[in-house]
């Protein structure tokens, strides 16, 4: 996956719009992981967004654990969440930024309101892009919330991204193995026909050693501790390195500009380092980029 040149698109370079960025997906499939590296990084490299947590249950790993501006519903009541979320939306509208939201699994409010309103059509209308971001594993079940919005097209935008994370795959199998599944699946065949963009986020093995002490990653690199804990070894420290220096880049340089805030310090990785691990592509005819 290539972001596409104005000339791809038939001459006329897309505007930017504010974002709406939502994570979607099984229970413990990396939604939040997915969402916490991304709002660090688009943050170190000059991103201006607002972060949303609507995902009461997850008290553990929360964004609010690493983030301290996260807004929060006033209380885990479904409907006073739905009522918080149109009250952001309309927000969003009004100033014009972007935004990030984690909205957890299973019945969430927000299924509730697109089933009353056509909210990408809605946001469309009023300017806003909405970039549904789809968080998978290796397993097909982990397609049923991708099969389920193609099918009602309740919440199917054209800003689709599937991203497959490779810290689910047990340890020794190639992500392209793995995946191989799941990449046939008629669902993501339809996605893909439709415009959907597909990445594979790279894996950090220490990554539950970083979120049990609550650091971000620049902590985690330069060797920070948090209290009650003992510091990362320095093995673990330049796993994080690496993983941040040369596997994020390349898989946030797979990703469509237009679909993330805008990031006035990131220089893309060369197009050949920006390719990823070969086993992403391995016996596949859809191309890949990272892990969360």
């Amino acid at each position: 996956m290539k972001p596409k040149t104005p000339t791809e698109t038939g001459g006329v370079a897309p505007e930017r719009r504010p974002l709406l960025v939502i994570a979607v997906g099984r229970q413990r499939v990396g939604k939040t992981s997915l969402l916490n590296t991304t709002a660090q990084f688009l943050r170190a490299h000059g991103a201006q967004f607002s972060l949303w947590n609507a995902d009461t249950l997850n008290k553990t790993y929360s964004l609010s654990r690493f983030h301290t501006d996260v807004l929060e519903p006033p209380s885990p009541d479904p409907e006073d969440v739905k009522a918080w979320l149109e009250d952001r939306f309309t927000g969003l509208i009004r100033m014009r930024g972007d935004a990030l939201l984690d909205i957890g699994g299973g019945d969430t409010p927000l299924a509730r309101l697109v089933h009353e309103v056509p909210l990408v059509q809605t946001l469309d209308r009023r300017g806003v892009r909405l970039v549904l971001v789809h968080v998978i594993g290796p397993e097909m079940a982990d397609l049923d919330y991708l099969e389920r919005f193609l099918s009602d097209r309740l919440l199917a935008p054209e800003a689709t991204l599937i991203v497959m994370n490779k810290g689910l795959v047990l340890t020794g199998r190639s992500s392209g193995f793995a995946f191989s599944a799941v990449r046939q699946h008629p669902a993501m065949k339809i996605a893909m026909d439709a415009g959907a963009e597909l990445a594979l986020m790279p894996s950090l093995p220490c990554m539950s050693r970083v979120t049990d002490r609550a650091l971000t990653f620049a902590d985690a690199m330069s060797g920070g501790e948090k209290p009650g804990h003992e510091p990362l070894s320095f093995f673990d420290q330049e796993r994080v390195a690496v993983w941040w220096t040369r596997e994020l880049p390349a898989f946030f340089a797979e990703i469509p500009r237009l679909w993330l805030p805008d990031m006035p310090g990131f220089v893309p990785p060369p197009a050949a380092e920006a390719q990823g691990p070969t086993d992403a592509t391995a016996g596949a005819p859809m191309t890949a980029a990272a892990d969360a």
